[in-house]
This record gives C-alpha cells, structure tokens and sequence, in this order.
C-alpha cells in the first residue's frame, strides 16, 4: 500500500527567520542521515534501487527530474507506485543520480 501526499500550497512567502529555521534541520537531518551519494548497484531490483537512490538523493525531485530530462509527474508518479517507467527514463534518473550497474559475482 503505497502512502498518499496532500500537496499544502502557502499563502504567502517564508520569512527570513523561517528559511534559517527549515535550513538548519535540513542541515541537521542530513548530518544525521547523510546521503548514500553516487554507488553501484550489485544486486536485487532496478526499480527499487532507483526508488532508493531517488528517496536518499540530496537532491530534490525537481532537481533530479530537471537534470535527466524527465518530467517531475512521471518521477512522482513512478516513486509512489502509481506507474512504471521505460528503461530509457530509469537510464536517464540513473545518470542524473550517478548510478551505475555493477557486474555480480557470477558474472565474474
């Protein structure tokens, strides 16, 4: 069962002590939990080493989607299991997010 979002729009612009505020405990979850960062991929699915990468990415969905190329929906959609995406797009997201496949042990 996948878990829904309800999208909050504000009505108005962040003050400058609220971004200080959201950027110091973004600051302090990522030193709490830091991204994986660029790895390989030896064994088990694609599709959920690609939703790993995409969850742990310090990157925003945005910026990921941004920089292979893929509209932001199809990402969205892929990681909450509303949709499958093409190999070309999971190559894209995984160039973006600097995955690469790795030989197992049998192919060795």
């Amino acid at each position: 069962m996948s878990k829904k979002f309800e999208r909050v729009f504000r009505d108005r612009r962040l003050s400058p002590e609220e971004i200080a505020s959201d950027n110091e405990v973004r600051r302090k979850v990522q030193e709490e939990f830091p991204p994986a960062g660029p790895s390989c991929i030896a064994s088990g699915r694609l599709s959920q080493a690609l939703k790993d990468a995409l969850r742990t990415s310090s990157k925003s969905m945005y910026q990921v989607a941004q920089d292979a190329g893929v509209s932001q929906i199809v990402v969205s959609r892929f990681l909450s299991g509303e949709r499958d995406i093409r190999m070309a797009t999971a190559d894209k997201l995984a160039d973006a997010l600097g995955l690469s496949l790795a030989p197992t042990s049998a192919e060795h």
